[in-house]
């Protein structure tokens, strides 16, 4: 294989690539982002990388640009999860009352780590749990004594609510209370992942300073009430010292292209086996199977959708499933296809049959399901390019 093949050496078609440029492109004049960052691999080998528009006023986008992931996180902070499960810390049936003291009360003594890994542990939505407010976002111990003040929202098991920042931050306070070397999450997560894989440019929390750090952003026709205060959460509350193990990834795109490649090999990649194929192969099912994720239900109902399948997986994002339905991984990507999203701005797939990935990060947010509806039409695109 030519080590720096051209896509039409790896089966894709460059007049469709060159489409999905021009669809990221007029995205931008219209005035939905400001800016994007696309990359699309074959056979694990890159063959094609385009950047788009601006990623700040004044600032062309650059390939070490560190973008914050938002929930594309997940991915990572699972990844760490399932990896404790290989070395026999605990288990997925493992009760979350026996790992997080105090949180066995008020309807969540049953809920199970592969509940809360696929949002159906009986969590509410959230940022940061009441009656904490924003300022303590990055407080995770804090987070998690306040989790298991909360009561159940639903039987555990019953039902699927995105659980957005309270879920997956319960995970890392997990990892951190399990933690043979008492370190703190975002050092299990440097020492543990980052620095195996190479992920040189990638951290849970950047410095507000730093200077390849994307902030947050809306264009003017996607300002809307909540916008000052999302401002402020991402590009103030969520500094250097910040532990969100929900959302508070920063990396590069060439750094999640390496992430993306251990997903691709089942849990080894650079080297390294990260996670054992047989916890991989169990965990990229749909763990939500028959459920709606009803974090969207009003949106749903608002736009005239119909309901937004959960298809849950236990890495951190979803699988592509069965049907004719919204999703992330592309109307015409293969069942068994993955993906993971930040909401508004990021999002990667994985399609395991065509052995393509897809990796997208932008400037400036798309809330709610028409991120789902933006990362659907760039996939089914990048899948389009795919020749044989």
């Amino acid at each position: 294989m030519n080590p720096d093949p051209t896509p039409s050496s790896v089966g894709l078609n460059k007049d469709a690539l060159a489409r999905l440029g021009a669809s990221i492109q007029a995205d931008i004049d219209s005035g939905k982002h400001f800016g994007a960052s696309i990359l699309v691999a074959r056979h694990g080998h890159v063959a094609y990388q385009a950047s788009f528009g601006k990623v700040a006023p004044g600032r062309a986008p650059s390939g070490d640009d560190r973008y914050l992931l938002m929930s594309m996180s997940k991915a990572y902070t699972a990844t760490l999860v399932l990896k404790a499960i290989d070395e026999g810390r605990f288990g997925l049936d493992t009760r979350i009352a026996d790992l997080v003291p105090g949180f066995g009360a008020l309807g969540k003594q049953r809920a199970t780590l592969r509940q809360l890994l696929a949002h159906t542990a009986g969590l509410p939505f959230g940022l940061v749990p009441p009656p904490l407010g924003l300022d303590k976002v990055g407080n995770l111990a804090v987070k998690a004594a306040a989790m298991s003040a909360l009561p159940a929202a639903y039987s555990p098991g019953t039902r699927c609510l995105y659980t957005s920042g309270l879920g997956y931050d319960l995970l890392g306070q997990i990892l951190v209370n399990t933690d043979p070397k008492k370190r703190s999450f975002n050092h299990i997560a440097q020492e543990d992942l980052f620095a195996p894989l190479g992920m040189a440019d990638s951290s849970f929390a950047c410095a507000i300073d730093d200077p390849r750090r994307v902030p947050v952003s809306f264009t003017e026709a996607n300002v809307g009430p909540t916008t000052p205060m999302l401002l402020r959460f991402f590009n103030e509350f969520l500094d250097g010292e910040a532990e969100m193990p929900s959302g508070n990834a920063y990396s590069t795109i060439n750094d999640v292209f390496r992430f993306t490649e251990v997903f691709r090999g089942r849990g080894t990649a650079h080297g390294q086996r990260v996670l054992s194929p047989a916890l991989f192969d169990y965990a990229r099912q749909d763990h939500a199977t028959g459920l709606i994720n009803d974090a969207t239900v009003f949106e749903v109902e608002e736009r005239g959708l119909d309901d937004f399948p959960a298809h849950f997986t236990l890495l951190g994002g979803y699988v592509r499933g069965k049907g004719h339905i919204l999703n992330a991984t592309g109307h015409t990507a293969s069942p068994q296809s993955i993906a993971a999203v930040g909401g508004a701005s990021t999002a990667w797939m994985i399609d395991p049959e065509r052995d393509l990935t897809v990796i997208f990060l932008s400037a400036g947010f798309i809330e709610g399901l028409r991120h789902i509806e933006r990362v659907q039409r760039i996939n089914d695109l990048a899948l389009a390019a795919v020749d044989a």
